[in-house]
């Protein structure tokens, strides 16, 4: 059995394809799960149906090697239900289906920009996932649309290379209604979601499309949403047009302030000093603010919030704040 050091205690069952390794079965029981780049020299390129899910996949009939990596635990029995986030390897092409069927506690996916292939029902029944992490250019052909394609809930995605960008893509749900006797099945979609997933052109996000979704939201009254979305776009502004920014600006005008109570509750400071730095936000809503943070015991976000409204006050500004 070959074996690697690394950082979690995995066994892998793999095998040897044209432009590297597959790994057909990884079996953990570790909440944050890094596969490996190479083995035996060679780049992992492929990552197996039913490789990390609850239900093993068939290999009869495949010429498989077993792989060992530990960081000095025992040998591991699978448990789907304790993988809270994956790293996938630098080099992976392509994700077979249901590969995290049934992970339900997964919460963060990173990949490459080297992933091409993103397989149906990958992500079936990870509930909650709700960040992924995509080491790519935001402005190159990546697989997030299938990936998106495969998941209805809010997924928080984080561009990370030479270039950086943030967005959210809000939930969206699906029924089919059967319109009986002939039965006939209507597809009908709730959501501004869905319209968020379609903002692609040959593979590469739209971020124009992007931005101009954002009407979507706000026409159904989806705010919160809204403002969440208007608060991550302005943080990483990658190709963010002066219109879209002030677009954004009025979105968070009008409704941050129960994003910047939201933030107090959590004591998300670094979000509140962000949010006050814009310049957007009244008295009014600095002071809901402080007073969730007070109910939650948050000290260390009310002294943020504190801190805004002494600057203000010295600046002689009684509704706005600017840090």
């Amino acid at each position: 059995m070959h074996i690697i050091e690394g950082e979690n205690d995995l066994l892998l069952t793999c095998a040897r394809v044209p432009d590297g390794i597959a790994i057909l079965r990884c079996e953990t029981r570790d909440d944050a799960v890094h596969l490996p780049d190479t083995i035996d020299g060679a780049p992992v390129v492929q990552l197996g149906a039913y490789a990390l899910s609850e239900r093993a996949p068939d290999l009869s009939g495949r010429e498989t090697f077993p792989v060992r990596v530990t960081c000095g635990g025992s040998e591991p029995a699978h448990d789907a239900n304790a993988i809270r986030s994956v790293a996938l390897p630098a080099h992976l092409q392509s994700v077979g289906s249901y590969a995290f069927y049934n992970c339900r506690r997964l919460e963060t996916l990173t990949l490459s920009g080297a992933v091409t292939e993103f397989g149906g029902g990958a992500l079936m029944n990870c509930r909650a996932l709700c960040a992924v992490v995509l080491c790519a250019n935001p402005a190159a052909p990546t697989c997030l649309q299938k990936l998106l394609g495969e998941h209805a809930g809010e997924l928080d995605v984080r561009f990370d290379a030479s270039a950086s960008a943030r967005l959210l893509f809000p939930a969206y749900t699906e029924e089919l209604e059967d319109l009986s006797p002939a039965h006939i099945f209507q597809r009908r979609i709730h959501g501004a979601g869905y319209g968020y997933r379609q903002c692609f052109d040959a593979g590469v996000l739209s971020f124009r499309q992007y931005d101009l979704a954002l009407t979507g939201l706000l026409e159904r009254h989806d705010f919160v949403v809204a403002a969440r979305v208007a608060a991550r776009r302005l943080s990483v502004p990658y190709a963010l047009s002066d219109t879209a920014r002030g677009t954004y600006l009025d979105c968070l005008r009008a409704h941050g302030g129960a994003l910047l109570r939201s933030c107090a509750a959590a004591g998300e400071s670094a979000a509140i000093s962000f949010l006050l730095s814009l310049g957007v936000l009244t008295a009014v809503d600095v002071s809901a603010a402080c007073d969730a943070a007070r109910e939650k015991e948050q000290t260390a976000a009310l002294s943020v919030l504190l801190a805004a409204t002494g600057k203000a006050a010295a600046k002689g500004r009684a509704k706005t704040f600017d840090l």
